[in-house]
């Protein structure tokens, strides 16, 4: 896509395409300086005005971004766009590197992935001097263009063979992308809603039956060369058999008074 780009508008081509890749398109910046470079050692394209147009995209993509987080502060992180990668928490990190190391970040940040949008947007919400800011990307856009540029000229055929190649799976690519990309979004979408993701769980209203204490395994069995030091099931705290109760002797019950009869006593009638 980006390449056939490039080849319907030339040097226009090549800025857009750094320019949406600044904005968050998917498409590493490597890419379209690559492409420029293999076309330029074709003879497609003159080489200062496709160096220049890498120069203008790189620069151009930062600094829109930069203005959208100068404009807008800590608003533009409400928009959907931005949300995908640049979240409150990873702000709070930007803005923790900004603190410690200033825009040295910017020259580092450039080279890993994902991190180059969020950065500058983060520079422009926390208002960096612009000046400052423009000679660091300089610098740091100096150093990765003419790499690349200079590694894709140097390497055009083989690059060009790698295109060629890329192309007979290019669409099985795409095609095994876009439905990874479509089962995540539905997953995503389904957890939202508060629905079950995955095979449904069996639910039943039996209630699970007790343990099977008539069944119960003899741990001597299961001891293996140790069954004759464990004690049995059977046997007491040490190891011994089970010592027998007390036979206690038997105790005639004792009456209650209240039932014993009693004989009644005749009064003394001597007198």
């Amino acid at each position: 896509m980006a390449d056939d780009l490039i080849l319907h508008f030339g040097y226009f081509g090549i800025f857009l395409v750094l320019v949406l890749g600044g904005l968050g398109l998917p498409v590493p910046e490597e890419m379209p300086i690559i492409v420029a470079a293999v076309l330029t050692r074709k003879g497609t394209m003159q080489w200062i005005p496709a160096l220049g147009s890498c120069f203008a995209g790189v620069l151009v993509g930062d600094f829109i971004v930069y203005a959208l987080g100068f404009f807008y502060g800590e608003k533009v992180l409400s928009l959907p766009l931005t949300r995908k990668f640049l979240t409150r928490a990873r702000e709070a990190q930007i803005k923790g590197y900004f603190h410690r190391h200033g825009v040295k970040i910017l020259i580092l940040g450039r080279f890993a992935v994902g991190f180059r949008t969020a950065a500058y947007l983060t520079a422009g919400i926390l208002r960096l001097p612009a000046l400052k800011l423009f000679l660091t990307d300089l610098c740091a856009a100096t150093f990765s263009t003419l790499l690349m540029f200079g590694l894709g000229y140097a390497f055009a055929s083989k690059v060009e063979e790698g295109f060629q190649e890329a192309k007979h799976y290019l669409t099985p690519a795409i095609a095994l992308i876009l439905g990874a990309w479509l089962l995540h979004r539905y997953v995503k979408a389904r957890m939202r809603a508060g629905l079950p993701v995955g095979p449904p769980v069996l639910v039943s209203e039996d209630v699970p039956l007790p343990p099977d204490d008539l069944h119960r395994k003899d741990p001597r069995a299961e001891a293996g060369p140790l069954a004759e030091i464990l004690p049995g099931p059977e046997a007491g705290p040490t190891g011994s058999p089970p010592e027998a109760p007390l036979a206690l002797p038997d105790v005639p019950p004792v009456p209650d008074p209240s039932l014993i009869h009693q004989p009644s006593v005749a009064p003394d009638r001597r007198t």
